[in-house]
């Protein structure tokens, strides 16, 4: 593909965020579908380019134009279009001029004591109208596997990968304990390594048990479920959704993919089973995200001819993006977002450095982060700096992860950062007593989260 696109055979490419680097000829236009996705972020390993500057860069250097489609732009592609950077065009109406769906927020703690599994009553009753209408139904939860973790009804205790900081993901169906992280993976315990009792429970839910739940709850539903684990293999994406698009299936049920630009008229009813794990990331990002994933999840409603509902089920119904979610109000969450962003100096309003140091003693690699940390205030005491602290991983792949963040303005020239970035490395270089091949730092411009 490389030598046909080059030699100008092929004059197309299509392809994931490294495709913006094809040796295309006479290029022309450069278009990135959905483009709010976190995956055109190269975060590791390097070089950590966000796809969408790189097409801007690529655009100006061969007289091209760059296209950026999305329901909900990310808040630096709106903001381009505030400076006069880019022109916004809007599409005010659906397909057919398909209605929007109607959005109903359940608030889960005042279902306490009245949930079908997983689902809130209103949900629940909305699935069976469906279903006795012959209708099909999306649901989505962002999380993987059976149950987030097993916990020892004991000693309390819940079993942590020994390579990272976080609890091992409990998959039913493989009778396995995975971390997500590392990649590290075992048989599931039958006994407590701790304390050796018997008595393990299942804590928590993910994809995998919202499918059983549905299968018990719709015993004649034909239940498909749609996330990294059922799609490893190779053509299973396209397998699952051709059976549902055939209708050879009721529910849908997935993490976020589920919410890419799927297409299936028959869908009446969607569900988010738990909007607040986006609100729970820690990222400034975090509200952008929920709503993009709301709005594009609500999108698989009511695309034909049949009217369409959407459920979220949150034990946050005041939150200001939900609220804008269910409107289906970008323009106000946008501007929102905008003020939220503008008041604290987070991007768009500023270019967001990250350095990541790692290092296998942990003393080391927070003496690291403090010293990094004071080389940035006296070479850029005008900018604002955050940290350092413990990663939100602090510990993975049996290297501890600290971070130092600096806020760096935006009217300057990325020769302007690439110069203070190596001026910094060279005074820290110089002045500190922990060889950079001990504590490895790595550094992500336009980090993202």
């Amino acid at each position: 593909s490389w030598r046909k696109l080059r030699s100008g055979e092929k004059k197309i490419a299509i392809g994931p965020r490294s495709a913006i680097f094809s040796p295309t000829q006479d290029l022309g236009i450069i278009i990135l579908d959905e483009e709010h996705d976190n995956s055109y972020k190269q975060i590791d390993p390097a070089p950590r380019y966000h796809a969408r500057e790189v097409a801007i860069m690529r655009a100006s250097m061969t007289d091209s134009v760059v296209i950026m489609g999305s329901a909900t732009p990310s808040m630096q592609a709106l903001e381009m279009t505030k400076k006069g950077k880019a022109v916004l065009l809007e599409l005010t109406k659906r397909h057919e001029s398909a209605k929007l769906p109607e959005v109903e927020i359940l608030d889960l703690k005042q279902y306490t004591g009245a949930m079908k599994g997983e689902l809130a009553v209103p949900m629940h009753l909305a699935i069976k109208e469906a279903l006795d209408k012959k209708e099909q139904v999306i649901l989505l939860y962002n999380r993987l596997g059976f149950a987030n973790y097993l916990q020892c009804e004991t000693c309390g205790h819940i079993p942590q990968s020994p390579e990272c900081s976080v609890s091992l993901t409990y998959h039913k169906r493989k009778n396995q304990l995975i971390c997500h992280y590392s990649g590290y993976s075992r048989k599931a315990d039958t006994n407590c390594e701790k304390c050796g009792s018997e008595f393990l429970s299942e804590q928590g839910s993910g994809t995998q048990k919202i499918e059983e739940q549905l299968e018990e709850l719709f015993p004649d539903a034909r239940v498909l479920r749609f996330d990294r684990d059922s799609t490893s293999k190779k053509g299973a994406h396209e397998k699952i959704l051709d059976s549902f698009g055939a209708g050879e299936a009721d529910i849908l049920v997935g993490t976020q993919l589920v919410a890419k630009g799927l297409d299936f008229p028959n869908v009446t009813v969607v569900g988010v089973t738990d909007a607040d794990t986006e609100l729970a990331f820690p990222s400034f990002q975090s509200s952008e995200r929920m709503f993009q994933l709301l709005s594009q999840v609500a999108g698989r409603s009511g695309r034909g001819a049949k009217p369409g509902k959407v459920f979220i089920q949150t034990r946050q119904p005041d939150n200001e993006a939900l609220k804008f979610a269910q409107k289906h109000d970008y323009n106000g969450f946008a501007d929102s977002e905008l003020d939220f962003r503008k008041a604290l100096n987070y991007p768009p309003y500023s270019r967001l450095v990250k350095f990541v140091l790692k290092g296998k003693n942990e003393s080391q690699v927070r003496v690291s982060a403090f010293k990094l940390k004071s080389v940035l205030e006296r070479l850029v005491p005008d900018f604002d700096s955050l940290g350092p602290s413990p990663a939100a991983i602090a510990w993975m792949n049996q290297y501890y992860l600290w971070e130092v963040m600096v806020k760096l303005p935006t009217d300057r020239g990325g020769n302007f950062i690439e110069r203070l970035l190596d001026k910094v490395m060279e005074v820290y270089e110089f002045e500190s007593e922990i060889s950079t091949n001990i504590v490895r730092i790595n550094i992500n411009v336009e980090a993202i989260r």
